[in-house]
Order: C-alpha cells, then sequence, then structure tokens
C-alpha cells in the first residue's frame, strides 16, 4: 500500500516522458506544413486563385465568411510581384506574407491611391533597378520592398450578404496577379 503512491506518480512521470518525446520526433513532419506548402498545391505561381469556400484558407490564416478570398503565390528570385485590381466601393484589404505565413505588409482600399489595389512587391537589388529606371506605369503603385524570396498575397472583399457575391467576384477576377518585368534603360550608342 505504501508503494501504491509512489508507484503511480513514477509511471505518470515515465508515460508524460514518452509523450514529450513524441512530440519532438513529430515537429519535423508537422513543421513542413506551412503556409507555402498549404497553398502550394492549391495555387500556381504568379496566378491570382479564388476561393469560392473560404475553409479551404483555414490553414493559413483565420477566415470571416463576411468576406471573399483570392489567393496569389510569387517568388521574388524568379520576378517582382505586380498585383493590380480595379476600383469598387467595397471595403477590401490585401495582406503580403512570407512563405512561413508571417505579415510583412498589409493596405486597403483606404491606404491605397485612389482605392485601387496596385501594388509591386520587389527586393532590395530589385529596388535599386526599379529607382533607377523610372516607368510612368509603377507610378500609382504602391511598393513594398521584402527581403524574402517566396510569399502569397492574400486578397479579401467584405460581403455583407449573398447579394454581393457578384460584385465580389468580379472585383477577385479582374485582379491581375504577374511578373513584373522592368524596363532596361536605352544606352546612348554614339560615339
Amino acid at each position: 500500500m505504501r508503494w501504491r503512491i509512489p508507484y503511480i506518480l513514477l509511471m505518470g512521470v515515465v508515460l508524460a516522458g514518452i509523450i514529450h518525446i513524441a512530440v519532438v520526433l513529430l515537429i519535423p513532419q508537422y513543421s513542413t506544413r506551412d503556409a507555402w506548402a498549404y497553398l502550394s498545391g492549391r495555387t500556381n505561381l504568379f496566378s491570382f486563385t479564388i476561393f469560392e469556400d473560404v475553409s479551404q484558407l483555414s490553414g493559413i490564416s483565420e477566415v470571416d465568411p463576411f468576406f471573399s478570398y483570392g489567393v496569389c503565390r510569387f517568388d521574388i528570385e524568379e520576378a517582382p510581384l505586380r498585383l493590380v485590381g480595379k476600383q469598387t466601393e467595397l471595403f477590401w484589404s490585401a495582406s503580403v506574407f512570407d512563405e512561413s505565413g508571417k505579415v510583412i505588409y498589409s493596405l486597403n482600399d483606404r491606404t491605397a491611391i485612389d482605392k485601387k489595389l496596385n501594388l509591386l512587391i520587389i527586393d532590395p537589388v530589385q529596388a535599386l533597378d526599379i529607382r533607377g529606371n523610372e516607368q510612368a506605369e509603377i507610378e500609382n503603385s504602391i511598393i513594398v520592398e521584402a527581403n524574402i524570396r517566396l510569399g502569397f498575397v492574400v486578397v479579401r472583399i467584405l460581403r455583407p450578404d449573398d447579394g454581393w457575391k457578384a460584385e465580389n467576384q468580379n472585383f477577385l477576377k479582374a485582379i491581375e496577379c504577374s511578373k513584373f518585368l522592368t524596363v532596361e534603360p536605352q544606352q546612348n550608342l554614339e560615339n
């Protein structure tokens, strides 16, 4: 009888140790399932994907059923990202995430120029190229200089009720997610 309590405590400690070891050994398997990996199987690079069912996005962030969502994945080493959308009266927001799902930049219709989605995501080296080569087409763009390689942008638009679904879909379908190719400055070939 005297040994029953210490025996139960010892077995509890052993069981806790086994559980902790199992958790530590399972961490590498689950850590590769980050936001980037989750979206890789559902979206293409430099392509805007509309998610009809918001529960499909629950793997990357908290979703609100009163919003419609779309996602664009990018690889800055391949090319800068240009994300352009049309103007709308409904509230929208766009958040830039790194590959692990951490927000690095966010904007909405109130902070955007002329309430239009016009975003250019570049790395610091590409920023130097663009600054040395002013281009009229990016004059109204919000330029996000991000020191990341892989990332994605989540665009969401308010849908107070199902009557707004068509307008939301039109806004999301009009979004262009593309590579931004810089124009090389013309060199003066005079001798």
